[in-house]
């Protein structure tokens, strides 16, 4: 598969028809349907990126724990972390750091396939894989919206902003120590804190500034200015406080805008 062959167009296609689908109909279900699709999606995109960096495709008990760890360092990778933590009604901050930033990452494989694809055919088990694992990164927050359970919000662009600061920071923290002794390399570093694979973005960003990690800072203010126009764009938008249980008077209740 490579970017715009038949391959690519109709798998694009295909995964728009399902969001498109999956958000009206998630507009019409009961609570209940709801929360067990959030599980489900959760447990397919967790259980895709365990299969494919643990157990490296294959079914078997010998776990690869290095290599899982150091993919959870690429961003779509941690939402193996993310997505669960979407599930707990108290913590906020997770879901709007994945419908205002991790959403739009996890979606840009469909747009740009990675050059490891070319030449394999659209059944191979990794495109497959991965295909899976960024769709339901991709469903869970926007099916969350289509329920009315989530919104981006502007007090949480800031937060939002510093938790992505403190994500690549952590990862340069890690993986700097790292490379200097010859353990990993900029390549096996599984993150784009220290390679730009041909992200046009990224080039440019590190022609400007060719440092690993820091050339990364100019975007902070940008994503901070994007989050708070995405919250000013849906500001109308009613939802309610997410939650599992919702007692007879919260479902009769008006929504929040």
């Amino acid at each position: 598969m490579v970017r715009g062959d038949f391959t690519h167009v109709s798998m694009l296609a295909a995964t728009f028809v399902w969001f498109v689908l999956g958000f009206f109909a998630m507009r019409k279900v009961g609570k209940r349907v709801q929360n067990a699709v959030f599980i489900l999606l959760t447990l397919l995109c967790c259980g895709g990126i365990f299969f494919r960096y643990a157990m490296g495709l294959r079914p078997t008990l010998h776990f690869q724990w290095q290599t899982f760890a150091m993919q959870l360092m690429q961003v779509c990778n941690f939402n193996f972390v993310l997505l669960p933590l979407m599930l707990v009604p108290k913590f906020e901050l997770a879901r709007q750091y994945s419908v205002m930033f991790s959403m739009l990452c996890a979606a840009t494989p469909f747009f740009s396939p990675p050059a490891a694809w070319a030449g394999l055919p659209w059944y191979d088990l990794q495109i497959l894989n991965s295909w899976l694992n960024h769709a339901c990164a991709v469903s869970l927050p926007l099916f969350m919206l289509a329920a009315r359970r989530l919104k981006p919000q502007r007090a949480y662009a800031l937060p939002v902003t510093i938790a992505v600061f403190f994500y690549f920071t952590a990862v340069a923290i890690i993986c700097y120590p790292l490379i200097y002794f010859g353990i990993l390399t900029a390549e096996t570093s599984f993150s784009y804190v220290f390679k730009q694979d041909g992200i046009l973005i990224f080039k440019l960003l590190y022609r400007l500034i060719p440092y690993p990690y820091f050339y990364l800072y100019p975007l902070l203010p940008v994503l901070y200015l994007f989050f708070r126009f995405f919250a000013w764009a849906m500001k109308g938008y009613k939802t309610a406080p997410f939650a599992w249980r919702v007692s007879r008077a919260a479902q009769n209740a008006p929504l929040l805008k």
